[in-house]
């Protein structure tokens, strides 16, 4: 089966989804966050089926996948505990892997995607968190954006620094971005010409003004300018003007050094790197937006939070590289096979959350949810296996009966399991402050045991 159809018949993968979810129930009697952590994964998913679509497809999941990240982070941090962000990461591995089943499995070129979003997403989070920084230190939003509007200078000097400044940044985007981005080849002469002779006033202009510069404050033309040139030189807008214009030229030159440099490395026809950058900056520049506007109580909260994200962005680059090497050489991990080990870990985490063994509403609810999670887990990996090998010999458009016969099979064992392991629970909590160690610890093997046989004898 080629990547693109790699997928259990669809049938089969819908139960995998239901047993995906009555399994997150389970968990979310326990502990509510793994609903939010569900949610996250759910988000990742889509993001990532966005990247195997048209551009603007593309550039609403790289708008979508540092948001989806950002989210992740907040809710492993309201978790306030190991054991309850353990239990967060499993409601995201959990949804993203049941998402998988149904729909398949990433291509390498959406994986390929994926992960170049993550790199600029995780550069940009992390010039965000630098900033942020830098507004903790000068004091809030407001002094900051002083400080960068006067930062060349007060006075006639400053204005004329800032001039310079600002027509070198425009002269720099015009000289960077290509002209596949602003006309057609037919008309890619005359928009050459066009900008060469752009280039050259600007280059004039640069020189006369840094003359002048150097002239005014080297000699006493300052007297005769100065009281001409002061009301220019102290106005927030003039300057805020040449920030502006300053900032957006930079942008639209290192957009275009990363469009000419991935042109020289892609040996496809079509080039998703404009909106894999105009898609991350808006996922990481609305969100710091949106935060610092809010504002916190803890000036150091939204620094940590851009950090963490770049982080775990730069990390998921790495992950989404490795996973498109292990898709291209048909080695990835099943979708069924990480949504089971996912309900078994969070089954898990569940039951070792109960520091005693006693019949009390908190043992009740954790062994639910352990039970519950874990048959769902066993059930999956047993539906997957049958899913993935009728796949393999009828195709992926089997017929609809023989699954649902299965499916039934396998949840009626299941479902018969869960209320002997709580008989059994029970028994264990009933029988605990009465028997000894090792006796406590046969009555568990022996429950254990029927229970596999009978699983056995079904089968």
């Amino acid at each position: 089966m080629s990547a693109l159809d790699d997928r259990v018949p669809a049938t089969t993968g819908w139960g995998i989804a239901l047993a995906a979810l009555v399994g997150t129930v389970a968990l979310a009697v326990h502990d509510p966050i793994v609903v939010l952590g569900a949610f996250v994964g759910i988000g990742v998913a889509m993001a990532g089926g966005l990247f195997a679509g048209t551009h603007r497809r593309i550039a609403a999941g790289a708008t979508l996948l540092p948001i989806v990240v950002l989210g992740g982070i907040g809710v492993v941090g309201l978790a306030g505990g190991p054991v309850r962000a353990l239990t967060g990461v499993t409601g995201i591995l959990v949804a993203t892997a049941a998402c998988s089943v149904v729909v398949g499995q990433p291509t390498p070129s959406a994986l390929r995607r994926t992960g170049e979003t993550a790199l600029c997403s995780a550069v940009l989070a992390g010039g965000v968190a630098l900033l942020a920084f830098g507004i903790d230190g000068q004091g809030g939003p407001a002094p900051m954006l002083d400080a960068i509007l006067w930062f060349p200078g007060k006075g006639v000097s400053g204005l004329l620094v800032g001039l310079v400044v600002a027509i070198a940044a425009v002269a720099c985007a015009l000289l960077f971005v290509p002209l596949a981005a602003v006309t057609v080849p037919s008309r890619g002469e005359s928009a050459r010409n066009a900008l060469n002779a752009l280039l050259l006033p600007a280059g004039i202009a640069i020189a006369i003004v840094i003359a002048i510069a150097v002239l005014t404050v080297l000699s006493p033309l300052i007297a005769l300018f100065g009281p001409l040139l002061e009301p220019i030189a102290g106005s927030a807008l003039v300057r805020g003007l040449l920030t502006i214009a300053t900032g957006s030229a930079v942008a639209v030159a290192v957009l275009g050094l990363v469009v000419r440099a991935s042109w020289l490395e892609t040996n496809g026809r079509e080039n998703p790197t404009v909106p894999i950058v105009v898609g991350s900056v808006l996922g990481v520049v609305l969100p710091f937006a949106g935060v610092t506007g809010v504002g916190s109580p803890d000036p150091t909260v939204v620094p940590a939070l851009f950090a963490a994200t770049a982080v775990v962005l730069g990390v998921g680059w790495l992950a989404a590289w490795l996973y498109e090497g292990a898709v291209v050489r048909g080695t990835a991990p099943r979708p069924e096979l990480v949504l089971a080990a996912g309900l078994a870990g969070g089954s898990i985490v569940a039951g070792a959350s109960v520091e005693t063994v006693a019949l009390e509403l908190e043992t009740i609810r954790a062994g639910a949810a352990t039970f519950v999670a874990l048959a769902a887990a066993l059930f999956t990996y047993d539906v997957g296996r049958y899913g993935r090998t009728l796949a393999v010999e009828v195709g992926a458009d089997a017929s609809r009966r023989p699954q649902v016969v299965r499916l039934g099979w396998s949840g009626t064992v299941a479902i018969v399991g869960i209320p002997i392991a709580v008989v059994g629970l029970a028994g264990a909590a009933v029988l605990a402050p009465t028997l000894s160690v090792p006796a406590t610890a046969g009555v568990i093997v022996a429950v254990t045991a029927t229970v596999g046989g009978t699983w056995l004898l079904f089968r």
